[in-house]
């Protein structure tokens, strides 16, 4: 077989194992609440074998679950050097019985949502994972490609926005900011609101206001670069807003009619989207910027203009600073938020050092702001 056919049979396994991951783990994190979870934890473990050679898989269903707590490059013998480096790389199961934030980051990407040789049941996989990304992002991004410029920005800016909100709420916001319609938003999800005094409700994301996932009282946003966690003290009282207790004030919203986005608009349009639309916010405030946003549909992030410095940005939100030497961006300044400032160095040594200009969003302020006091 080609070195690419091999390539590609292993993809197909990963994502095979993954899944069986996905539902094993799903499965084990409700196990106390739903009886027939063994079962389920069961019948994934002699599925995993399946897709292994004799001999090298867990020997026990509870043996394959405390693997899920292990990166799978740790356990599982494949040609990991042709896959793509944030595979396997990263445990499936956390310490506290939740999926780890690495494993809602990449699992979608990598799953087969359901099995043609196995029993077809997607009740055990996570909601996000049962319509792959690349769906739901094409069909989004063929909306946006048929916009105009400025049809482009108020719908990208829309998505970044108003990732969560009722239904009516929604449809206004398109039509007060000439947005266009998309299959983005979805009823909001179980996992992501919960009943208190007869209600139910549910808590933004300080950081993306997008709601956060609901475990017991115990609230945390699903990407793991965001504030913390968070706990709920329930209402006895029906009407009764429940509070919200965490490292910074946050309030419970009532989730009647209320859509949210997609989990992959979220996660490749909002929280990139979050950092680039705070730096418009920065850059706009500054007399003597002229700021582009998302110019020619997204071919870069944004054009700054002070004077006659020009600052081409692309903001990069990755979690392995490798996808970006592989695909390098369009414009001079390679910009990623200050939560990832360790990159900078790596990037220095792939990216040419004549053609970027790798920094943080901390210190391209700090270079328009010299800009702007040369400028004067």
């Amino acid at each position: 077989m080609t070195e690419n056919g091999s390539e590609t049979r292993s993809l197909a396994t990963i994502r095979a194992i993954n899944t069986t991951a996905l539902r094993a783990a799903q499965a084990w994190s409700s196990r106390e609440s739903t009886p027939e979870a063994w079962r389920q934890i069961s019948q994934m473990h002699g599925v995993l074998l399946s897709f292994l050679p004799p001999g090298e898989g867990p020997a026990t269903p509870i043996t394959m679950i405390e693997n899920l707590r292990k990166p799978m490059r740790d356990w599982i013998s494949l040609p990991w050097e042709s896959l793509p480096e944030e595979l396997g790389a990263f445990p499936i199961l956390g310490t506290d019985d939740e999926l780890t934030g690495e494993a809602v980051e990449y699992g979608s990407d990598y799953t087969e949502a359901l099995f043609e040789d196995h029993e077809v049941d997607t009740g055990w996989i996570p909601r996000w994972a049962t319509q792959t990304f690349e769906k739901v992002e094409r069909s989004v991004y063929m909306v946006l490609v048929s916009a105009g410029q400025e049809e482009y920005v108020a719908t990208r800016q829309l998505l970044v926005e108003v990732p969560a909100a009722p239904r009516s709420v929604v449809r206004d916001e398109i039509n007060a900011r000439g947005a266009l319609r998309t299959e983005a938003y979805i009823p909001l999800p179980p996992d992501q609101q919960f009943t208190s005094g007869g209600s139910s409700w549910y808590v933004p994301c300080p950081e993306c206001r997008w709601p956060m996932h609901v475990r017991g009282a115990v609230l945390s946003c699903r990407y793991p670069q965001h504030p913390g966690r968070f706990e709920v003290t329930f209402a006895d009282f029906p009407g009764t807003v429940p509070v919200v207790t965490g490292p910074v004030p946050v309030e419970a919203l009532d989730a009647a009619e209320v859509v949210s986005l997609h989990h992959a608009v979220w996660r490749y349009i909002t929280i990139p989207g979050t950092t680039e639309v705070g730096l418009m916010r920065w850059l706009a405030k500054h007399r003597g910027v002229e700021v582009d946003r998302w110019p020619h549909k997204d071919r870069w992030d944004i054009t700054a203009r002070v004077g006659d410095t020009v600052f081409e940005i692309d903001l990069k939100d990755v979690r392995y600073p490798s996808q970006l030497a592989a695909k390098p961006p369009h414009v001079r300044y390679v910009v990623v938020p200050d939560y990832r400032a360790w990159q900078i160095a790596q990037l220095k040594r792939t990216l040419p050092r004549e053609r970027y200009t790798p920094c943080t969003v901390r210190t391209l302020k700090a270079l328009v702001k010299k800009a702007l006091e040369e400028a004067r």
